[in-house]
């Protein structure tokens, strides 16, 4: 039922992708998540993206493992409820190498909270920057997975459907991180609430105690409550692992998260 895939950030920043791709395909993914960086948003600009994403895809091919979908960190610097020119040529960006991989989704942050913005306005205002890129996206053949994060906005699954309700549902929807909703909330809540407008999902661990980041079943996310709310909606799609490598060890943590995805989703 559930297609089991790991992100980029799950490997130490030194380890290149294509080295990535090939230990994700042989620990077992089905799927492997590329990262959109400053350096290609540079390349984009000069008409020069096209061709390191068309490497990209080559490697996925040649290891036999999918990339269904693009992350960028860089929502984190242009930020969508202040700068939203720049944080659509971002966008823009991604798309494209989304496209060029034969992704069908991209991740986006939307916005971070800023003191000199109200709430409710800052909700009216990335709503309205994000209907812009509507266009961008549907030329480039794909879909917006809104991502939950700690970002001081749309911390609860109701203020995220709000503003998945003022986008079209055909091009916008949730890209939902389980780990991302601790401390402030449950997962099972957050699914059950945005049911269908769930593209895809992230996973990783979170310990309350300790309030960090690790492998799933690492922590205190309750893990049989999340698979279930995921059969609940019927969702059939890539869950992706994003969590934080062991310093030991560039390859373990990836390995050790595969065995705990399949106790867990298998």
């Amino acid at each position: 039922m559930f297609k089991l895939g790991i992100n980029t950030w799950s490997y130490p920043k030194t380890l290149s992708l294509e080295k990535q791709i090939a230990h994700a395909a042989k620990t077992g993914f089905e799927a492997f998540e590329p990262p959109l960086t400053q350096e290609d948003l540079e390349l984009h600009s000069k008409g020069e993206l096209r061709k390191k994403w068309k490497a990209i895809r080559e490697a996925a091919e040649t290891h036999g493992i999918k990339i269904p979908s693009v992350a960028t960190g860089l929502y984190w610097r242009y930020n969508w409820a202040i700068e939203p020119d720049k944080a659509l040529k971002v966008l823009e960006a991604e798309a494209h190498a989304a496209n060029t991989v034969g992704a069908d989704l991209i991740l986006v942050v939307p916005g971070t909270g800023v003191p000199e913005l109200g709430y409710e306005e800052m909700i009216e205002r990335v709503a309205s920057s994000l209907g812009k890129a509507e266009k961008i996206v549907r030329n480039y053949g794909v879909r917006v997975g809104l991502e939950n994060v700690w970002n001081r906005f749309l911390a609860g699954p109701l203020e995220f459907r709000m503003l998945l309700d003022k986008l079209d549902p055909d091009v916008f929807g949730a890209y939902f991180d389980a780990g991302n909703t601790l401390p402030h909330s449950l997962p099972e809540h957050w699914i059950r609430v945005l049911g269908k407008r769930i593209f895809q999902v992230h996973v990783k661990g979170f310990s309350m105690a300790e309030l960090r980041f690790g492998i799933p079943l690492f922590g205190d996310i309750n893990w049989k409550q999340v698979r279930r709310a995921l059969e609940e909606i019927g969702y059939q799609g890539y869950v992706l692992a994003e969590v934080p490598p062991y310093r030991g060890d560039p390859y373990k943590a990836v390995e050790d998260t595969y065995t705990s995805l399949k106790k867990i989703f298998g």
